[in-house]
């Protein structure tokens, strides 16, 4: 396999921190206007998807499933190493036991989920974004369209798998299901505009690789 260049190694370091991050503050909910409800996770998880989409446009699609496979594994390191910790004794002057488990021994659950939805997700991002870049193997022509259109298909399933295996019970039916749909649409969005950005990151990459 080819080696990695110093670029690679450090935009897979960040889709891995983001990935850790969103798993982690995911717990809590954010209110936004009209009622809406989102998890904290819409902050920084889109940024996988941004990144996700420069892995298969600059270094094919191969290393985009390497990083979101190293992504999961980093994760369940991470759950194995809170759950080790929740349950090591503490000493009785410490007070802070119960909130520390309510923010971090729920990841089992939010990891569970965030597999599934991640990697079926992923999966259908990266190959949709695949089929299209058949036709510009040799150059980013159609990257923006690319990004966009793969980005709405994994975002949908994503956040259809995610949501309801990650909170269902925790909140009303009715809230859930707004959250499932707006989600997609603001997770689009804000992939969208980001675009100009990650175009640029596209260009500025391949001419990096290219040299």
């Amino acid at each position: 396999m080819k080696k990695t260049t110093t670029l690679q190694t450090i935009l897979t370091v960040v889709f891995v921190s983001a990935m850790l991050i969103s798993n982690i503050i995911t717990t809590k909910q954010l209110q936004f206007p009209f009622g809406i409800t989102m998890t904290s996770a819409i902050v920084i998880f889109p940024i996988t998807y941004i990144l996700s989409d420069v892995f298969s446009e600059c270094y094919g699609y191969k290393w985009s499933r390497i990083t979101c496979y190293l992504a999961f594994a980093m994760n369940l390191l991470m759950v194995g190493i809170f759950a080790l910790i929740i349950n090591l004794p503490a000493p009785a002057y410490w007070q802070d036991q119960e909130a520390y488990q309510t923010v971090l021994g729920s990841t089992p659950r939010v990891l569970v989920s965030s597999l599934l939805a991640y990697v079926i997700g992923d999966f259908v991002n990266d190959k949709i974004f695949a089929k299209m870049k058949e036709k510009h193997l040799n150059d980013s022509k159609g990257f923006s369209l690319r990004a966009i259109v793969s980005s709405i298909g994994g975002n949908f399933i994503d956040s259809f798998i995610f949501l309801p295996l990650a909170f269902f019970g925790e909140m009303p039916l009715e809230t859930l299901a707004v959250m499932c749909i707006t989600q997609v649409g603001l997770k689009t969005l804000y992939e969208t505009i980001m675009l100009p950005l990650t175009n640029l990151t596209v260009k500025m990459v391949s001419k990096y690789e290219r040299q």
